[in-house]
């Protein structure tokens, strides 16, 4: 071997292991982009948690539904619970879908500002939310339209 081979050798190697170095993770933990990313995630399924239990509240009692229709009778609604639903709590939820499709959003910017390496992914939870978020917000617009506008 001569002296040409050697030191072309001694660069390729070098070259090599900086690439294998540039490869290796150095991130050790979830940067902050990353952590908000998650935090945002888990804020829009605790929104939409909120969401199910306001409109379980703003819904008609289905005991009185079902005297109403069966019996044909109008009773007072004070001993017997709501017989329509409540659309200050239907308008809440209403906001609160609004909130938690913004709060999607929000995360799918923090989690795209992430992805830099080949080995960063997309949180398909911020997906799933999402798409349960725009579909009960299109349920909402055909049931409560007339409620809400």
């Amino acid at each position: 071997m001569d002296d040409k081979d050697l030191s072309y050798n001694k660069i390729t190697e070098f070259l090599n292991k900086e690439e294998e170095d540039s490869k290796k993770e150095r991130r050790k933990k979830p940067d902050w982009v990353s952590r908000m990313a998650t935090i945002l995630s888990l804020s829009a399924w605790t929104i939409m948690l909120a969401v199910w239990v306001v409109l379980e509240a703003a819904s008609p009692d289905r005991e009185m539904m079902f005297i109403n229709t069966f019996f044909n009778a109008h009773f007072g609604t004070a001993g017997f619970g709501r017989a329509r639903w409540d659309y200050s709590l239907v308008y809440t939820a209403y906001i609160l879908l609004l909130v938690s499709l913004g709060t999607c959003v929000v995360a799918f910017l923090f989690n795209k500002m992430r992805m830099k390496r080949k080995s960063d992914k997309y949180k398909t939870s911020i997906f799933v939310i999402g798409g349960i978020t725009i579909i009960a917000i299109i349920a909402f617009m055909i049931r409560f339209w007339s409620m809400l506008f």
